[in-house]
C-alpha cells in the first residue's frame, strides 16, 4: 500500500467537488467550512471549478477530474477534500491522471458518492485514502464541527500511529435542516442517545477497510476500478434516496443492492462486515434491513458490526480505506491495527 503524507498545521487543503454542484449553489456552508479547516490550523485552497454549476454538477467530468489532477500535481498542496457527494463522481474516473497521482500520493477525504473515488485510487494506484467528512456536510455545519468528528479526523489524518480502538458516538443526529432556506444557521439538529453499535453475527476477523456508500460502490460493479474484497473488512452505508434527503434508501433499494454485492461474489471471501448507522430509519425499517442483512449473509461466518458512526449520521469516524483492521464480538472491539499515513 502506499500511503500518504499525515498532514501538519499549516498545511494546505485543496476542497474539489467531484460530483454535486451544491458548493456553488449554497455558499455559506463552503464559506463556514472554509473557515473551520483554517480554525483547525490549515490553509485552503479552491479548485478552479469548485463552485462551478453546471446543471446538477461541478462543471464537466474532465474539468471536475483536472481540479484533482491539479492538486495532485501542485506540491503545495498537502491533502484533497471533498466538498460533498452525489451521483456522478463515476464520470470522472476516464479523465484521472492515475500515474501522476501515484507518484505523488496525498490524502483523498469524502464520503457518500466520493466512495467511486476513493475505491477507484485504490485499485489503480494502491493509495490509502479516507472515508471521512466533507466540507459542506460536517465542516460547513454554522454550529461548528462535532467534536467526535474532528477528533477521529484529526487522528487519522494528523498523526502517524494506527488509529486503535473505534468506539462509538455518545450522541447522534440524523436530523436534515434545509440548507436553502438557511434553516441550518437557526438552530441546532436534535441529538440522540447513542444506544451503541451492535453485533449481528459473532466471531472474530481481520483484513484491509474496503468499502463505502453501497449505492456508490455499485457504479463500480464490472469494471476496472472495482476492488478485489478477497480478505478485506467490507464496510457499508446507506445514502439518502435522492427525493427527500430526510430519509434513506429504502430497505428495498438497500435488499437490491446487497443482492448485487452477493451476485457478484463479494461476499465469498471477506473476513467481516461493518454496516453504518442508517440514515433516515424508523426503529421498524431498522429491524427489518438487519433481518435482510441475515439473510444475504446465513451461509457465512465473519462477524458483522452494526450501526458503526460512518456515512450519512452525524458525527463520523475517519476510515482510511485500504489499512488493515479487526472485529471481535468476544471483547467487543473495532480495531485500525496500522498507520495510514507516513511522515
Amino acid at each position: 500500500m502506499i500511503k500518504p503524507p499525515c498532514l501538519h498545521p499549516g498545511d494546505t487543503i485543496g476542497l474539489v467537488s467531484p460530483s454535486s454542484s451544491l458548493a456553488g449553489r449554497i455558499p455559506h456552508r463552503l464559506h463556514k467550512g472554509i473557515q473551520t479547516l483554517e480554525q483547525l490550523g490549515f490553509r485552503v485552497k479552491l479548485g478552479a471549478h469548485t463552485t462551478s454549476v453546471t446543471r446538477y454538477t461541478a462543471g464537466s467530468p474532465e474539468q471536475r477530474a483536472e481540479d484533482i489532477n491539479q492538486f495532485f500535481a501542485d506540491p503545495n498542496i498537502h491533502a484533497v477534500l471533498s466538498c460533498i457527494g452525489g451521483f456522478h463522481t463515476n464520470q470522472i474516473l476516464p479523465f484521472l491522471d492515475f500515474s501522476l497521482i501515484q507518484k505523488n500520493p496525498k490524502a483523498v477525504i469524502g464520503y457518500s458518492d466520493i466512495t467511486v473515488l476513493l475505491n477507484a485510487l485504490y485499485t489503480k494506484c494502491n493509495l490509502v485514502s479516507f472515508y471521512g467528512p466533507a466540507v459542506l456536510t460536517q465542516f460547513g455545519d454554522p454550529f461548528g464541527l462535532m467534536s467526535y468528528t474532528e477528533t477521529w479526523f484529526q487522528k487519522a489524518l494528523l498523526s502517524h500511529t494506527p488509529l486503535g480502538e473505534i468506539t462509538p458516538s455518545p450522541q447522534w443526529t440524523d436530523e436534515v435542516l434545509d440548507w436553502f432556506e438557511q434553516k441550518d444557521c437557526v438552530r441546532p439538529r436534535i441529538m440522540q442517545q447513542n444506544p451503541g453499535w451492535k453485533w449481528l453475527k459473532k466471531g472474530n476477523g481481520e483484513g484491509r477497510l474496503l468499502g463505502g456508500c453501497v449505492s456508490s460502490l455499485l457504479h463500480l460493479r464490472g469494471t476496472e476500478y472495482m476492488p478485489d474484497f478477497a480478505s478485506s473488512i467490507l464496510f457499508w452505508e446507506i445514502s439518502n434516496n435522492g427525493k427527500d434527503l430526510r430519509v434513506g434508501e429504502s430497505v428495498q433499494a438497500v435488499d437490491s443492492h446487497l443482492t448485487d454485492l452477493a451476485l457478484s461474489n463479494v461476499f465469498e471471501n471477506i473476513h467481516g462486515m461493518i454496516i453504518g448507522r442508517p440514515f433516515g430509519y424508523s426503529s421498524q425499517d431498522v429491524e427489518m434491513l438487519e433481518q435482510i442483512i441475515l439473510a444475504h449473509t446465513k451461509k457465512y461466518s465473519f462477524p458483522i458490526l452494526f450501526g458503526v458512526d460512518i456515512g450519512h449520521t452525524d458525527p463520523i469516524i475517519t476510515l482510511p480505506l485500504g489499512i488493515r483492521a479487526r472485529l471481535d464480538s468476544e471483547k467487543n472491539l473495532f480495531l485500525i491495527l496500522e498507520e495510514a499515513t507516513t511522515y
